[in-house]
């Protein structure tokens, strides 16, 4: 194996899964959860994310091109999810409008902790680039390894990330959530306009 191939993917895996920014967003959907029960839930959330790349890892094209979509709407689609989860976190008085919100046994479930937050449009088509580049089973084999290597690093982060961030106390954790809401917001509309782009590229090669 070409273990300087699987070092550079995985952390190029770990880095669009982005586990350090997502910890705070996380912890934040986990509060409404018992203590008791957020280890549990996020260990589901995780094994989640580890069938979801290797479902795009083996099956990513047939999984787009049955569906008939495109790089482009991937992005769209992360982006409005993103977006709205953003502003919730960002004002929470707009969120506490939902019926639902002061539901204590409210979780998440796959959305939006699996996807899109970890498993976003950018590390769904990383996924798939290097599917596409495993072209021989020691490929195929290194690019597994690679998955297996980056999602192992984020979990254990995630796992660790409530203790780190109990170190901040309450006020703390409410204003890194609240700032990590705002870059997400940011992150958000770029998704937007980069699916915005990709469609408009799309369109105008129809068009000729």
């Amino acid at each position: 194996m070409d273990w300087s191939y699987i070092v550079a993917t995985a952390s190029a895996l770990f880095l669009v899964m982005d586990p350090p920014g997502n910890a705070p967003l996380v912890q934040g959907l986990l509060q409404k959860i018992e203590p008791k029960r957020r280890m549990g839930v996020l260990t589901r959330e995780m094994l989640i994310v580890l069938v979801l790349l290797f479902l795009f890892f083996f099956l990513g094209d047939e999984i787009l091109g049955g569906l008939g979509l495109s790089g482009g709407s991937l992005n769209l689609t992360g982006g409005i999810m993103l977006f709205l989860i953003a502003v919730g976190m960002v004002f929470p008085s707009v969120a506490s409008h939902d019926p639902q919100a002061h539901n204590p046994s409210e979780e998440p479930f796959i959305v939006p902790v699996a996807m899109p937050l970890i498993v976003g449009p950018a590390a769904i088509s990383l996924v798939m680039m290097q599917a596409a580049m495993a072209a021989t089973e020691d490929k195929v084999a290194e690019g597994i390894t690679a998955m297996l290597l980056a999602w192992l690093a984020a979990a254990l982060l995630l796992f660790s990330s409530g203790k780190i961030l109990g170190y901040l106390g309450e006020k703390g954790t409410v204003a890194l959530t609240r700032l990590m809401g705002t870059i997400l917001v940011m992150i958000a509309v770029q998704m937007i306009l980069n699916g915005i782009t990709a469609y408009l590229q799309d369109l105008n090669v129809i068009v000729k």
